[in-house]
């Protein structure tokens, strides 16, 4: 391999990883009583920094990975993230808003390595699945005021959960989860109620 290459190499990683902080300097800039690990990865187009809200007193934990897309190709629906006041967003999550709304409410804990997509691909035999559009019929994320989320969960593209409730740590929540409840497991199911 000549050297030539290994330097192109080097220095598209240097650029990418400079323009990825960049982008996260932006983010703490507008929000900057917002804690945010300077490991955390914000994702989004320069020009929609707007696609983003985040409330005071939050905090980003190290390793998340914060995708957001107001436009893409795969989608008619825009892609936009909500954090509330006090919210958490612990180490190792990976939060996807495109091609619909990601909203995190208040007080609201989101547990480790938990992956939170708003919008999920259409599947159509003989098709290859990654570039087909997305489904339009059941997109975004809505998480309401003091929702502890536990470790390693998935919630996908039409999840709705209600204030006051918890997802059992491992658990996949793929639609509406009411107020004051406990849900856990694979698919997530009512536990209990939170008296």
């Amino acid at each position: 391999m000549k050297i030539t290459a290994y330097i192109r190499t080097a220095y598209n990683q240097l650029r990418a990883r400079l323009a990825r902080r960049i982008l996260s300097w932006r983010v703490q800039a507008r929000h900057p009583d917002m804690r945010c690990d300077a490991t955390a990865i914000w994702d989004y187009p320069f020009h929609e920094l707007d696609g983003i809200e985040i409330g005071n007193d939050v905090t980003v934990g190290p390793f998340a990975e914060i995708i957001v897309r107001r436009t893409c190709k795969y989608s008619d629906i825009e892609g936009k993230l909500r954090i509330g006041n006090t919210a958490v967003i612990s180490t190792g999550c990976n939060i996807r808003a495109a091609g619909g709304l990601i909203e995190i409410g208040d007080f609201s804990a989101i547990g480790q390595n938990t992956v939170i997509v708003a919008a999920n691909h259409n599947v159509k035999a003989g098709l290859k699945y990654v570039f087909m559009p997305w489904d339009t019929t059941k997109t975004g994320v809505i998480i309401g005021t003091n929702v502890w989320v536990g470790a390693n969960c998935s919630l996908v593209a039409g999840t709705r959960i209600g204030d006051n409730s918890v997802i059992a740590a491992g658990s996949v929540v793929t639609g509406d989860v009411p107020a004051n409840e406990i849900w856990g497991g694979v698919p997530a199911k009512f536990i209990r109620k939170i008296e």
